[in-house]
Order: C-alpha cells, then structure tokens, then sequence
C-alpha cells in the first residue's frame, strides 16, 4: 500500500522539530555554563580585593604591634631591666602615649601591653590598677623561654590579668649576659580585627577571618553567626591551601560551621598570618539559580511550542495546548581605575587597578605616554572630542573607547573625566575614572548574535511550515520564497508598512507565506485531485482558509496578540476574500477586508498565473500582468493594482531568480482561483 503524502511530511516535520529541540538546550547548557563560569569569576575578584584590602590592614596593625614591643624590648634592656619601676620608664614618650592611650588611638587594640621576667610574672604592665600574674605556662613564653628569638603571635588566650581573651604577640628579653630575660607581650584584642572586617558586607554568612599558620582563627567575623576564634581549621581544604601557597582562591567548606564558601586568601606579609574572605556559596548563586530557572522555563516553553506547530501539522482540526515564553540574561561587573594626569599629558597619579586592567607595572606606566595605550584609530577619533571639550565650557568629559593592554589585547572602557582648570581658565589636571566594560560589551554582543539566531529560528519555523503546506501538493517551495519577496515589495511601495511598527515588517512579510497553511487540513483525495471537482469537493476546498486561521489561532492563544501569528492568522483567513465581496470564506468587500490580504491576494495570484499547471500552460509575464490590471475593482484593490502595475517589472525579475526548474507546484490549490481559467470545472477549485 502506498504510504500517504501526509505521512511523509509528518517525517520531515518530526525531523525538523527535533533538531530544535535540541538545538535549544545545547543553547541552554552553553549559556548556563558560560554564565556560571562569571559568576564565579566575579565573586572571586571581590573577594580577592577584600582579602587584599584587609591584609593590608592586618599587615599595618601587626608591623605596629611589633615596633612597640621591640621599642619596650629595646628601652627595657638598655635600662638595666629590674630598676625600672614603672611601665612609663620603661617606654619612650611616644611609645608609652602610644599604649597608654591605646583605648582611643587604635581603637582599642591592645587589651594589656605588658613585660614578664625569666620566671614568668609580670613585673610592668600597661593596666592600671597593676595585677601581678604569672604567664609561664603560656605557650608563647615556654617558646621564648626554649629559644625562640623572633616575633610570636599565637592563638588566642583567655586573659589572666583582664578577663579578656587575646591574641599574644611577644618577643623575648635578654640579660646582659646573653641569657634568657623574659618577655615583652602585647595582649592584642581580637575583636579589634572583627570590628574592622564588619565594615563590608559579603552577604549572609559572609565570613573574614585572620588565621595563623597552624591552621587556629585568630580573629574574624561571620554575617549572622558568632566569630568562631580559637577554633582549628587544620583538617579543611582551606587549611591545605594556604599552607602550599601565600595567595589563592577556593571553593570549599572551610570554617568550622561546615558551610560551603568561595574563598579567597593572602599572606600577611612576612608573618605566619593568612587573611581569607568567603562569600556563601547559596548565596553568591542565588540569582544564577533564577535566572537558569527562567532560561529551563523558556527552553520548555520554546520546545513545547515546537510540539503544537508539530501535532497541528499532522492533525489539521486537533487544538494542542502550549505556551512560548521570553528569556533574558544579564552580566556586568569589572574594575575601575583612577588616573591623574598633568596638562601637557604626563601622568600625575594612578591607582594599582589602572595597572593591573592594562598589564603594566608601576613603573612600566609611568614611563608611557597616555596616548600609548590607546589605538590609533580610536585616538583618532577621540582627539576631536577631546579638543571640542576644552573649547567649551563643560567641565565633564565620558568617552567609550579602547585601551591596548601590555600584552597587546584590547579592552573596552568607560572614560570619566573632570577637567580641572586654574582661575585664568587654563587646564591645571585631568581627574579619569577607567572602568573596564569588556565584559559588558562581550554580554552586549553574545544578546545581540543570540537575538538574531532566535529571529532565524523562527523564520526558519515558518519558512518550514510555509513549505510543509507546498509539499501537500507537490509544490517545490520556490512559491514561498518569491510570495514573501512580493509582498514585501507591494507593503513598501504603497505606504502600508507605516501602518505596522517598523520592527514587525520584517515579520509580516514572513508570515505572508503561511497563507495556505490550512490545506493541511483538505484530504488528499481532493488537493490532489488532477481533474473537475463537484459542488461538494468545492466547499471542502472553501474550508482552507479557515482551518488555516484555526490552526494559527491556537498558537496566537499561546503567544499572544501581539505576536507574529496574529500578522498570519489575517493572511491566511483572508486572502481569498475579493473587492466586490464575492470571495470566501466571509464574503468581506473593500476595505473591511484587511490590508496584509489584499497585498497577498495580488503576490498569490501572480504567481500562479506564471506557474505551469497540468491542465494550462503558464502565462507569460505581460499576460498575467493583464490579468491582474483586470481585476481591478472587482478582484483587487484598484489602489494596490497601481502600485503593483508599478513595480511589475520586477515582479518578473523576482520570478525568474527562483522559479521552478522543472514547473513543479502544478496541483496547487490556489491556481485553480486566477482570472482566465475557464468555466471548465478546473475554474473555482478554490470554490469561486
């Protein structure tokens, strides 16, 4: 048994769907990956310029604490050691004021500054009133006391002689004879540390911590938990990290409250500190979350639209339900430099960011000219600007341009300028902000290609339905490329196109190749019936139209009246109604009939009276531009006529650059609806 025609287009059409199916998640793996990868990208730069930020302070605060114990140390020793009797005597001025008034100078970072013999009691000590305790079973002082000749700081201690806890940072005394003296401590506070990292905000359970070398948490804060200082994260991943290397970044539950971080760490300095900063890891991806649920939600949507176009295809009359959604995606996040430069060019200032988003080093910028870093061609259509702006009386000047790395990449940038002037007028300085944009502008141009591949897609949809409904009837689909450039042509030279939003044209003329999608739905045995039809077989050919409209309002419920189907849906059900009101399938006249049928109407009709047909010969260009001229009035719109007698020349040249080889579309339905056919039974297959 032969195998229906309709079969073999339901293949086709089922091969199509499913290579768009899976196009749209291979889309939507790549995008979700790509956007991943910035995510983190981004959280580890923020954490790694607060790691920064904060080793910097760590590193100025314990260098502090250092000089004022080598100071005391130093003072202490060349005094003879036990004939000071106070602890001011045993300081110079500054250092005592120093820690004397540390309680309002530093904040309150010294909880007690004090020195201990070689038995270890306090014999001097910053608190007043004094509290003579013994320290010697401290481990810092068993270390001094065994040998150790350097600066300590250990892990924090529950304080004898305050109460408090602390972090001992020491260094050992020495007798004149070389033996060991005792030691000079400074009981440092710990939420001194904490209360500078709480300035910034890494979000809830955003953490900063000050660790030493063993792996102990000397200081730090947790957003919405307790400071966990004392505890140990020697079995961590962090831990392992920061021990094989001074600065890195890491994904890993490394505190002991178990959760996951992104963390990044810095040495500090010379000393056995490290400084890490961790934002949650929930929720540095809770946008990246929403936002993969929105592009899931699309991606089904977009496929389930697919599946309507599919079973409505294949079931003429059966109504699928399905909606199509939008997606969208959105990334920006990059670094910003400052730059202060003199009048005649030369560089006044700049900040370590410039440096490090263009590649130099310090010394390496400050040798280079400004406009060496910039492009010639942008340079040579900046100066202009530049020169326009110290012309006038505006003092701001922004430029989107281009710089060219050290290593010879560029990088988009926005440029703010404040242009600084002396009182005669004269420019005394440049004051820049850099922003490094690139990958904005990367984002800008992948939603732009990504916008287009979504406007090929959907072309691609219709032109594959447009082609499905040719293939009904052994139409080669050269009838769908030359009625859409019809139309477009007819649309612009009469003016119609200013009665659409400029962004829809291109839609409609897409669309107009959908007008026979209904033929579907007519049974093989009279599409492709090669002789008369009866009055019955008639009105089933009539129905075209408006199962064409049935089908396409389906899916213009699913995606709403402003959509490209609604522009369809008024071709398809439309096209065949006449000027006069003797068409179907509502018998409209004049303009109650919409415009987008009209126009199709005439590109429709044209081309079939230029298409070979088994039971007439094609007419030649100049007989079916006749034809056409006669139907005016009565068939056509009399203005659309003139403007398609207009431009029918190249109407002609449109046709032969894709007509059918071999005269294939003989059999189409709408053919058998053109002026000149006959009274013969062929006239009217289309029911008129």
């Amino acid at each position: 048994m032969k195998r229906p025609l309709f079969l073999t287009a339901a293949v086709l059409t089922g091969l199509f769907c499913g290579a768009m199916i899976l196009l749209s998640w291979g889309a939507f793996y790549l995008q979700m990956r790509a956007d991943r990868a910035r995510i983190l990208r981004v959280a580890f730069l923020q954490t790694d310029n607060l790691a920064r930020a904060f080793e910097e302070h760590s590193l100025r605060t314990v260098e502090n604490v250092r000089q004022v114990l080598f100071s005391l140390k130093e003072i202490y020793e060349k005094r003879g050691g036990g004939v000071v009797r106070s602890f001011e005597e045993a300081a110079n001025a500054s250092v005592a004021r120093y820690a004397l008034r540390s309680r309002e100078a530093q904040g309150n970072l010294f909880n007690l500054l004090s020195i201990a013999d070689e038995n270890g009691d306090l014999v001097l000590s910053s608190q007043v009133p004094f509290n003579p305790v013994n320290i010697l079973a401290r481990p810092f002082f068993q270390a001094h006391r065994k040998g150790e000749k350097g600066f300590l700081v250990g892990p924090p201690i529950l304080g004898t002689a305050t109460g408090k806890w602390y972090i001992p940072m020491s260094l050992p005394l020495e007798k004149p004879d070389g033996s060991f003296g005792g030691v000079v401590l400074a009981s440092v506070n710990p939420f001194y540390f904490s209360d500078f990292y709480r300035q910034v905000s890494l979000g809830p359970k955003g953490a900063v911590m000050l660790l030493e070398s063993g792996g102990t948490i000397l200081a730090g804060m947790v957003e919405g938990g307790e400071t966990p200082f004392g505890a140990s994260i020697a079995d961590s991943g962090l831990f392992a990290a920061v021990s094989s290397g001074e600065t890195g970044a890491l994904e890993c539950k490394g505190l002991p409250d178990g959760i996951p971080r992104l963390l990044s760490y810095r040495k500090v300095g010379p000393y056995p500190l490290f400084v890490t900063v961790g934002a949650e890891k929930d929720g540095v991806f809770a946008e990246y979350r929403r936002r993969r649920q929105m592009s899931l939600t699309w991606v089904f949507a977009f496929d389930a639209f697919v599946l309507v176009f599919f079973g409505a295809s294949v079931r003429a009359l059966r109504k699928e339900r399905q909606a199509e959604d939008r997606f969208r995606n959105f990334f920006e996040q990059n670094s910003v430099g400052f730059a202060l430069v003199a009048a005649d060019g030369a560089w006044i200032h700049f900040n370590g960011k410039l440096c490090e988003m263009l590649g130099y080093s310090r010394e390496e910028l400050m040798i280079l000219p400004w406009k060496d870093i910039t492009p010639p061609d942008v340079l040579e259509g900046e100066l202009p600007l530049f020169e326009k702006a110290l012309q006038s009386d505006q003092s701001d000047f922004f430029i989107e341009k281009q710089y060219v790395r050290k290593d010879g990449l560029r990088i988009d940038v926005d440029v703010s300028t404040k242009i600084m002037k002396n009182a005669d007028g004269s420019v005394r300085y440049f004051a820049s902000i850099v922003q490094d944009v690139s990958e904005r502008k990367k984002g800008e141009r992948l939603l732009e290609k990504r916008a287009a591949e979504l406007e090929r897609h959907r072309e691609a949809i219709i032109d594959s339905m447009a082609v499905l409904a040719e293939y009904r009837d052994m139409g080669t689909g050269n009838h769908v490329r030359r009625t859409k450039q019809y139309v477009k042509m007819l649309l612009e030279r009469s003016g119609s196109a200013a009665l659409f939003p400029e962004k829809d044209l291109p839609m409609i003329w897409q669309c107009a190749v959908l007008h026979d999608i209904g033929k579907v739905g007519v049974p093989d045995a009279v599409l492709l019936k090669p002789g008369g039809l009866t009055p019955e077989e008639f009105g089933v050919i009539r129905r075209h139209p408006s199962i064409g409209s049935d089908v396409l309002l389906r899916a213009e419920e699913l995606l709403g009246s402003d959509s490209f189907i609604t522009y369809a849906r008024q071709i398809t059900e439309y096209h065949h109604e006449r000027w006069d009101g003797t068409g179907y399938p509502h018998g409209l006249a004049g303009e109650d009939i919409p415009v987008l049928a009209r126009i199709t109407a005439i590109a429709d009709v044209y081309d079939a009276l230029i298409s070979r047909r088994p039971y007439k010969e094609p007419f030649s260009h100049e007989a079916a531009v006749e034809q056409i001229r006669a139907g005016s009035g009565t068939l056509f719109d009399p203005r659309l006529v003139e403007v398609f007698l207009g431009c029918a020349e190249e109407f002609d040249v449109i046709a032969k650059d894709n007509s059918d080889e071999d005269g294939a579309g003989a059999g189409r339905k709408e053919d058998r609806d053109v002026p000149g056919d006959g009274d013969d039974g062929r006239r009217g297959r289309d029911g008129s």
